[in-house]
This record gives structure tokens, C-alpha cells and sequence, in this order.
């Protein structure tokens, strides 16, 4: 499974977030797995093993495009939590936010140097991020810098991060098409279900 692996001074179990960082090449981003929460994991996971999740270039560019669930961020039925909409906390607490910022403003993006990072994308497979990284940006003939984020709003035509945004379209036009085959195949079998063209009547006393 891509973007999974362990720290090598500590042995501790980690997600990757980003293989490398914009101005470091040499560090990255990671989640200590074992720290995460009941509820964080119970999110995380499964957009970690989800087609989606596994196909992105890095973990964090999928999670900064899923939302964190309102009722996880409020921390409802956690210790010392507050449901007080008095209370200025809760009420920020509860705006809407992506996985990837919930996880940047609880603390929880490790940075590690690449060289202590050992990826286990088979679980007979190693390799130390750094040297995977390395074996990447020769694969795209570009620079290991050039692997890290970018700004989105001026990428060259051959980016990763660019290729990767146009794969991501790609993926949801299709998901698109299969949702409104499967509606239109509903509405063979209950013609009763298709919206009615035609704008609604006024009520009478709206005339």
C-alpha cells in the first residue's frame, strides 16, 4: 500500500503526507499513526485505502480535497470538550474544513527528515524515502525539489502536480457519467422518480 512506512530511529508506524516539502527536499511531512484518535483514524484510513487515496502523487493532496466530518471537529463527547455556541472556540470549530487543514491545526503534520522515512509499499518491499524520491524525480526527469507542492496557479504543462490535478478530473467526469447513467436507469424502471421539466406553479396567495 502506497504512502505507509515507519520511522527508522523509532520504529514507529507512519502516513505520509507529502514525500517533500517546497525550499527542503529533504524533509517531508508525516502522521505517527499510533497518535491518531479513535475518530481522526476512523477518517484517515479509509481515505488512505481508497482507490483514490492510493492513486494520488501524495496523500496530502487527497486529503486536502475531502472534508473533516463538522461533528469529529467540535470533538463532540471528547474530554473537555464544549458544545457552548456561546463559546468562540466551538463556534470556529465547527466551519467547514479539509481533512488536510484539520490536521495542520491540530499539530498532527510531522516533519522528518526523508533519510529517517522507510517506505513499505509491499510488505516485503523497503526503501528509504530519500532514495525514492531520488529514483521519482529521475523517472520524470526533473529535480527532487520540483516534487514538493507548487503554487497551483502557474504550473508548467508537464508538472506532476499538474498531471496528477487533470488525472483527478478525469476520475470525477467519469464518476459523473456513472451517476447520471444509474439515474436514468432508475427512471426507466419509475418514470415517477425523473424531475418534471417546467417551472413550479405559485401558490395563491404568492400571486
Amino acid at each position: 500500500m502506497k504512502h505507509i512506512g515507519f520511522l527508522k530511529k523509532t520504529n514507529a508506524k507512519i502516513i505520509t503526507v507529502y514525500k517533500t516539502i517546497p525550499g527542503d527536499a529533504e524533509s517531508c511531512l508525516v502522521l505517527d499513526r499510533d497518535s491518531l484518535r479513535p475518530f481522526e483514524a476512523d477518517i484517515i484510513i479509509p481515505h488512505l485505502e481508497s482507490p483514490e487515496g492510493q492513486e494520488a502523487f501524495d496523500f496530502g493532496d487527497h486529503l486536502a480535497t475531502r472534508s473533516m466530518p463538522t461533528d469529529d471537529i467540535t470533538g463532540e463527547n471528547l474530554p473537555g470538550a464544549s458544545s457552548d455556541p456561546s463559546d468562540p472556540v466551538a463556534v470556529a470549530n465547527t466551519q467547514p474544513t479539509t481533512v488536510l487543514s484539520y490536521l495542520h491545526a491540530k499539530g498532527l503534520l510531522i516533519k522528518q527528515p526523508t533519510y529517517n522515512v522507510i517506505m513499505t509499499p509491499e510488505s516485503n518491499v523497503t526503501m528509504p524515502l530519500n532514495e525514492l524520491n531520488k529514483l521519482i524525480a529521475e523517472q520524470r526527469g526533473v529535480k527532487i525539489d520540483d516534487l514538493a507542492p507548487k503554487d497551483p496557479t502557474n504550473l508548467p504543462s508537464n508538472d506532476p502536480q499538474k498531471i496528477e490535478a487533470k488525472n483527478m478530473i478525469t476520475r470525477a467526469e467519469r464518476l459523473v457519467a456513472q451517476a447520471e447513467d444509474l439515474k436514468e436507469r432508475a427512471y426507466k424502471l419509475d418514470e415517477s422518480l425523473r424531475p418534471k421539466k417546467g417551472r413550479p406553479k405559485k401558490a395563491k396567495d404568492e400571486e
